[in-house]
Protein backbone atom coordinates (compact mmCIF):
# COMPACT_ATOMS: atom_id res chain seq x y z
CA UNK A 1 0.00 0.00 0.00
CA UNK A 2 1.68 3.48 -1.10
CA UNK A 3 2.17 6.25 1.52
CA UNK A 4 -0.94 7.97 -0.36
CA UNK A 5 -3.18 5.56 0.32
CA UNK A 6 -2.93 5.46 4.12
CA UNK A 7 -3.01 8.90 4.36
CA UNK A 8 -6.71 9.81 6.02
CA UNK A 9 -9.23 11.02 3.84
CA UNK A 10 -8.94 14.43 4.94
CA UNK A 11 -5.56 14.56 4.63
CA UNK A 12 -6.15 13.46 0.93
CA UNK A 13 -8.33 15.96 0.16
CA UNK A 14 -6.30 18.75 1.77
CA UNK A 15 -3.48 17.69 -0.80
CA UNK A 16 -6.16 17.69 -3.65
CA UNK A 17 -6.86 20.57 -2.77
CA UNK A 18 -3.44 22.43 -2.11
CA UNK A 19 -2.83 20.34 -5.53
CA UNK A 20 -5.77 22.15 -7.51
CA UNK A 21 -4.65 25.38 -5.97
CA UNK A 22 -1.05 25.01 -7.43
CA UNK A 23 -2.59 24.34 -11.12
CA UNK A 24 -4.91 27.36 -10.63
CA UNK A 25 -2.05 29.70 -9.92
CA UNK A 26 -0.30 28.52 -12.83
CA UNK A 27 -2.98 29.15 -15.12
CA UNK A 28 -3.56 32.52 -14.06
CA UNK A 29 0.03 33.27 -14.39
CA UNK A 30 0.77 32.15 -17.53
CA UNK A 31 -2.99 33.16 -19.32
CA UNK A 32 -4.61 35.69 -16.82
CA UNK A 33 -7.48 35.03 -14.63
CA UNK A 34 -10.25 36.27 -17.35
CA UNK A 35 -8.23 34.09 -19.94
CA UNK A 36 -8.28 30.76 -17.89
CA UNK A 37 -11.60 28.61 -17.77
CA UNK A 38 -12.35 26.07 -14.90
CA UNK A 39 -11.73 23.45 -17.48
CA UNK A 40 -8.51 24.60 -17.95
CA UNK A 41 -7.44 24.67 -14.60
CA UNK A 42 -9.11 20.80 -14.07
CA UNK A 43 -6.80 19.84 -17.22
CA UNK A 44 -3.55 21.49 -15.43
CA UNK A 45 -4.60 19.25 -12.09
CA UNK A 46 -5.08 16.72 -13.73
CA UNK A 47 -8.73 16.06 -12.62
CA UNK A 48 -12.10 15.87 -13.77
CA UNK A 49 -14.25 18.96 -14.29
CA UNK A 50 -16.97 17.72 -11.95
CA UNK A 51 -14.03 16.93 -9.36
CA UNK A 52 -12.58 20.17 -9.25
CA UNK A 53 -15.96 21.63 -8.49
CA UNK A 54 -16.39 19.64 -5.85
CA UNK A 55 -13.36 21.29 -4.48
CA UNK A 56 -13.93 24.89 -5.59
CA UNK A 57 -17.59 26.01 -6.40
CA UNK A 58 -15.40 28.92 -9.51
CA UNK A 59 -12.82 30.91 -10.28
CA UNK A 60 -13.66 33.54 -7.28
CA UNK A 61 -13.41 30.51 -4.93
CA UNK A 62 -9.77 29.69 -6.05
CA UNK A 63 -8.80 33.46 -6.08
CA UNK A 64 -10.09 33.38 -2.49
CA UNK A 65 -8.41 30.61 -1.07
CA UNK A 66 -5.53 31.69 -2.73
CA UNK A 67 -5.58 35.32 -0.82
CA UNK A 68 -5.91 32.91 2.08
CA UNK A 69 -2.67 31.09 1.14
CA UNK A 70 -0.98 34.87 0.82
CA UNK A 71 -2.07 35.59 4.36
CA UNK A 72 -0.17 32.27 5.28
CA UNK A 73 2.80 33.48 3.87
CA UNK A 74 2.61 37.17 5.42
CA UNK A 75 2.23 35.42 8.58
CA UNK A 76 5.73 34.71 8.66
CA UNK A 77 6.70 38.32 7.64
CA UNK A 78 4.59 39.72 10.51
CA UNK A 79 5.55 37.00 13.09
CA UNK A 80 9.17 38.19 12.61
CA UNK A 81 8.27 41.93 13.05
CA UNK A 82 6.41 40.93 16.33
CA UNK A 83 9.22 38.64 17.61
CA UNK A 84 12.60 40.96 16.89
CA UNK A 85 13.13 42.98 20.07
CA UNK A 86 15.16 45.91 18.01
CA UNK A 87 13.17 48.15 16.02
CA UNK A 88 15.72 48.57 13.51
CA UNK A 89 17.10 44.99 13.01
CA UNK A 90 13.24 43.65 12.78
CA UNK A 91 13.20 46.52 9.73
CA UNK A 92 16.17 45.59 8.19
CA UNK A 93 15.04 42.13 8.13
CA UNK A 94 11.55 43.24 6.78
CA UNK A 95 12.46 45.03 3.91
CA UNK A 96 15.29 42.24 2.97
CA UNK A 97 12.40 39.15 3.36
CA UNK A 98 9.73 40.97 1.63
CA UNK A 99 11.49 42.73 -0.85
CA UNK A 100 13.00 38.97 -2.07
CA UNK A 101 9.08 37.69 -2.26
CA UNK A 102 8.14 41.02 -4.29
CA UNK A 103 11.01 40.48 -6.72
CA UNK A 104 9.35 37.13 -7.84
CA UNK A 105 8.30 37.44 -11.42
CA UNK A 106 5.32 35.09 -10.91
CA UNK A 107 4.42 37.30 -7.90
CA UNK A 108 4.51 40.38 -9.82
CA UNK A 109 2.10 38.73 -12.63
CA UNK A 110 -0.45 37.39 -10.25
CA UNK A 111 -1.23 40.50 -8.37
CA UNK A 112 -1.36 42.57 -11.56
CA UNK A 113 -4.41 39.64 -12.06
CA UNK A 114 -5.78 40.24 -8.73
CA UNK A 115 -5.43 43.46 -8.32
CA UNK A 116 -7.58 43.71 -11.70
CA UNK A 117 -10.10 40.99 -10.81
CA UNK A 118 -10.55 42.93 -7.43
CA UNK A 119 -11.30 46.31 -8.77
CA UNK A 120 -14.34 44.49 -10.30
CA UNK A 121 -15.03 42.60 -7.35
CA UNK A 122 -15.62 43.85 -3.93
CA UNK A 123 -15.07 40.52 -2.08
CA UNK A 124 -12.23 39.56 -3.83
CA UNK A 125 -10.72 42.96 -2.58
CA UNK A 126 -11.85 42.80 0.90
CA UNK A 127 -9.88 39.30 0.82
CA UNK A 128 -6.50 40.99 -0.17
CA UNK A 129 -7.04 44.56 1.49
CA UNK A 130 -7.32 42.76 4.81
CA UNK A 131 -4.26 40.86 4.40
CA UNK A 132 -2.27 44.26 3.26
CA UNK A 133 -4.19 45.85 6.27
CA UNK A 134 -2.98 43.08 8.53
CA UNK A 135 1.09 43.33 7.28
CA UNK A 136 1.01 47.37 7.45
CA UNK A 137 -0.41 47.34 11.20
CA UNK A 138 2.46 44.78 12.59
CA UNK A 139 4.89 47.25 10.15
CA UNK A 140 3.52 50.08 11.90
CA UNK A 141 4.07 49.15 15.43
CA UNK A 142 7.72 48.54 14.93
CA UNK A 143 8.09 51.65 13.36
CA UNK A 144 5.98 53.22 16.13
CA UNK A 145 8.41 51.36 18.74
CA UNK A 146 11.39 53.19 16.41
CA UNK A 147 10.25 56.34 16.70
CA UNK A 148 9.44 56.05 20.52
CA UNK A 149 13.15 55.23 20.97
CA UNK A 150 14.82 57.89 18.81
CA UNK A 151 16.02 55.68 15.70
CA UNK A 152 13.52 56.82 13.56
CA UNK A 153 13.25 60.46 13.66
CA UNK A 154 11.56 60.96 11.09
CA UNK A 155 8.38 58.82 11.29
CA UNK A 156 5.23 61.13 12.74
CA UNK A 157 2.20 58.93 11.70
CA UNK A 158 3.75 55.53 11.62
CA UNK A 159 0.79 53.83 9.71
CA UNK A 160 1.29 56.55 6.96
CA UNK A 161 5.20 55.50 7.60
CA UNK A 162 4.16 52.40 7.29
CA UNK A 163 2.56 52.29 3.90
CA UNK A 164 4.82 54.49 2.81
CA UNK A 165 7.71 51.39 3.52
CA UNK A 166 5.39 48.98 1.15
CA UNK A 167 5.27 51.63 -1.15
CA UNK A 168 8.68 52.05 -1.82
CA UNK A 169 9.21 48.35 -1.38
CA UNK A 170 6.39 46.61 -3.80
CA UNK A 171 7.13 49.79 -6.72
CA UNK A 172 10.96 48.74 -6.73
CA UNK A 173 10.46 45.61 -6.86
CA UNK A 174 7.36 46.14 -9.87
CA UNK A 175 9.60 48.04 -11.45
CA UNK A 176 12.49 45.95 -11.55
CA UNK A 177 10.40 42.86 -13.11
CA UNK A 178 8.23 45.02 -15.39
CA UNK A 179 11.21 47.41 -16.70
CA UNK A 180 14.11 45.65 -16.65
CA UNK A 181 15.26 47.34 -20.40
CA UNK A 182 14.63 50.62 -18.70
CA UNK A 183 14.75 50.70 -14.62
CA UNK A 184 17.81 50.50 -12.58
CA UNK A 185 17.27 46.95 -10.98
CA UNK A 186 16.16 47.44 -7.04
CA UNK A 187 19.04 45.63 -5.05
CA UNK A 188 18.42 44.99 -0.92
CA UNK A 189 21.19 48.18 -0.33
CA UNK A 190 19.58 50.78 -2.58
CA UNK A 191 15.69 49.78 -1.45
CA UNK A 192 17.15 49.40 2.29
CA UNK A 193 18.68 52.45 2.37
CA UNK A 194 15.84 54.61 0.66
CA UNK A 195 13.15 53.28 3.51
CA UNK A 196 16.08 54.33 5.99
CA UNK A 197 16.12 58.12 4.32
CA UNK A 198 12.64 58.50 4.35
CA UNK A 199 12.54 57.57 8.16
CA UNK A 200 15.30 59.12 9.01
CA UNK A 201 17.47 55.93 10.24
CA UNK A 202 20.86 56.27 10.02
CA UNK A 203 22.67 53.24 8.44
CA UNK A 204 24.10 51.09 11.01
CA UNK A 205 26.76 49.91 8.42
CA UNK A 206 27.67 53.92 7.54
Amino acid sequence: MSTKQKLPRSDKTELRRLHILDAALTCFIQQGFHQTSMRDIATAAGVSLGNLYNHFSGKEALIIEIAALEAAELQLLIEGLRTEPDAIAALDVFVRRYLANCMQQETVVLTIEVMAEAVRNPPVAQHFADNRRHLAAALAHVLQRAADTGSAPGVWLAAEAAEAVLDIIEGAAFRTVLLPATAAPATVETVLRTVQALLGVRSRHA
